[in-house]
């Protein structure tokens, strides 16, 4: 059974190498499903085990207990007492990977990619909107992510387009008993997703939301100092008024106190108000993704940034870009902190030549996430072919790696937890049939939380993965 795409020259490199993998032991995926149970010690033993990018043990013995990574082992070491050991024979592990930027949804599942993009006539405001309110657990699409060898998900709402296109809720796939959006949920609001076209409209509306987020700053910083400076001159004021009496001075008869007036009974406090998104990012209390594509937008965005008297720090969502593009925004690495792209070359305007923009980023040492080319179930699955030509391209392998591991999971603040399998992390991991950056590696089984999520018995062409409610 192939896996389903819709570009022909994936299967036929995948086709290639199927009949070789029929030899994989089906009681491989049998035995493993039955050593799930929560609270369970479990041992994974595999032919190699990459702990994070660049870090990788052949053969390796991955202990879990409880949903989280106890620890990576050699191979022939003694599994702890009372843990059950799960033979994954000549498996590859890599931790679960990581999309720090998605829209997958009813939506855009549907009608294809549709990362929260922008529309050039529409510079709205979706500061109030979270992720986490897109979702519709009903939807096939959440129970069926656990196929693709992706178990984090950084999710935007896809229905706000706009300079301020919501904030972002991190999610992993549906386990089988979830019934409300909550239960999916490993962040409620990540960073904030802004955006930025070319023209005077957008430039207007970053006057109308983040100019005026600034004054407001500048205004409580002013209000605050004058509060500050009025309470120090009353403070020697008083203290000049304060001194002691002269001798033989009467004091002031002292006043009779008054009996007590009985109190209305205090009314419930008001609830707090919520801070504005735009205000914590200004203050450095709040992360922020930034999604431009042409040069044309991305020189009006920093034509804007720099006529505010606030900076604040962003990761740059963007396309190929030309050298002397990369150039600009290296210069500005104390404002962006890293750099999201799909896995594709660019093309030179006018030109047959071909530029890899995200080996020119990583060799000045700029961090890199990947993002699937397509917002979808497929373009998830596929996103280690990509990835494979990347790497042909000159991108290093554990680049690469981390690219849809570490890095993004950093990015979202859960390094602790997913993107690698650290001690007291979280158990994700995906079980490949071969070296993943081949291209042509098959996804055999994939755990989040120490629970199996998806199973591809290539003996039998028995595929599992979707949650069951």
């Amino acid at each position: 059974m192939k896996m389903k795409t819709t570009q022909g020259h994936i299967n036929a490199v995948r086709g290639g190498a199927w009949a070789a993998r029929l030899f994989l032991p089906a009681l491989l995926f049998a035995s493993s499903s039955a050593f799930l149970g929560a609270g369970e010690l479990v041992a994974y033993r595999a032919a190699k085990i990459v702990r994070s990018a660049g870090e990788v043990i052949a053969p390796g013995l991955l202990i879990v207990r409880d949903g989280k990574v106890e620890d990576v082992l050699a191979g022939d070491a003694k599994p702890p007492e009372g843990a059950k050991v799960v033979e994954l024979a000549d498996t590859v592990v890599l931790p679960g990977l990581v999309n720090p930027l998605s829209a997958i949804s009813q939506n855009n599942y549907r009608s294809g990619p549709g990362r929260a993009s922008q529309s050039n006539s529409s510079p709205t405001d979706g500061r109030k909107s979270v992720g986490l309110s897109a979702l519709n657990l009903k939807h096939e699409v959440y129970r069926r992510l656990g196929r693709t060898g992706y178990t984090t998900f950084a999710v935007v709402p896809n229905d706000t387009k706009g300079i301020i296109a919501g904030q972002a809720s991190v999610i992993r796939p549906a386990l089988g008993k979830e019934k409300e959006a909550t239960a999916l949920e490993l962040s409620d609001s990540a960073y904030l997703m802004l955006g930025f076209a070319a023209g005077k409209t957008w430039y207007d509306a970053g006057d109308r939301y983040l100019k005026k987020a600034v004054d407001d700053i500048l205004k409580e910083k002013a209000a605050k100092k004058k509060a500050e400076e009025e309470a120090r001159k009353k403070a020697e004021e008083a203290k000049k008024k304060g001194t002691k009496p002269v001798e033989g001075e009467k004091k002031p008869p002292a006043k009779p106190v008054a009996k007590p007036v009985a109190k209305p009974p205090a009314k419930a406090p008001a609830k707090p108000k919520a801070p504005d998104p735009l205000t914590l990012l200004f203050k450095g209390e709040k992360k922020a993704f930034v999604r431009v594509t042409s040069p044309a937008a991305i020189s009006h965005l920093f034509a804007f940034l720099d006529s505010l008297p606030m900076k604040f720090q962003f990761v740059l969502v963007t396309g190929p870009q030309p050298p002397e593009l990369v150039e600009l925004i290296l210069e500005r690495r104390k404002q962006i902190t890293a750099v999201i792209l799909e896995p594709r070359m660019g093309r030179l305007p006018d030109t047959s030549v071909y530029v890899n923009t995200a080996k020119l980023f990583l060799e000045a040492g700029m961090p890199v996430a990947f993002v699937p080319l397509r917002d979808t179930i497929d373009g998830h699955r596929e996103v280690f072919f990509h990835l494979a030509a990347m790497v042909k391209s000159g991108v290093l392998p554990h680049e690469a790696l981390a690219g849809v591991t570490t890095v993004p999971a950093g990015l979202l603040g859960l390094g602790s937890k997913v993107g690698s399998l650290s001690k007291g992390g979280l158990a994700n991991f995906v079980c490949y049939d071969g070296d993943p950056l081949s291209g042509a590696a098959r996804i055999l089984s994939v755990y989040v939380e120490g629970r199996k999520v998806f199973e591809d018995d290539p003996a039998t062409g028995k595929l599992s993965g979707e949650a069951v409610r």
